[in-house]
């Protein structure tokens, strides 16, 4: 089993920072996986020792269509995606869909964001923010 890093989130921040969608590019989006594809393209989650496999730094959304935390985080990480400009790469996934991933991360809240730097484990946040502090967190995560 993988060990997560929760990062540090203050809970003061926890102030919605929505966005229209009719302006965000999608060129850098945040794209929809399953856990297959996930096992693919980014790490084998039921090995023993995670390894990278994709080119870039990863960010996955663990989500559900009920959740309105979660329907109000996706333009937001949209926004992120397009800030980022191709140098990380951002997934979803729906954990109602595919629940043995989410049970080996041990997601029990969500929205509930994985960010996979290319090298050491990665590190969770819980919770909805506003787009600086994910940010402020990813660059944390990733080391920039």
């Amino acid at each position: 089993m993988l060990a997560l890093v929760a990062m540090n989130v203050s809970a003061q921040n926890r102030v919605g920072n929505y966005y229209d969608d009719e302006d965000v590019d999608t060129v850098y989006t945040v794209h929809s996986i399953n856990q297959e594809t996930f096992r693919e393209i980014i790490a084998d989650w039921n090995a023993e020792d995670w390894v990278m496999l994709n080119e870039r730094p990863v960010v996955v959304d663990f989500y559900a269509d009920w959740c309105q935390p979660c329907k109000r985080l996706y333009p937001i990480l949209r926004q992120i995606a397009q800030y980022y400009n191709g140098t990380v790469d951002f997934y979803r996934i729906n954990v109602d869909e595919n629940s043995s991933i989410a049970d080996v991360f041990q997601i029990r809240s969500i929205p509930f964001l994985l960010i996979c730097p290319l090298k050491g484990e990665p590190k969770s946040v819980v919770g909805l923010y506003p787009q600086r502090e994910y940010i402020r967190v990813i660059n944390q995560a990733l080391g920039i």
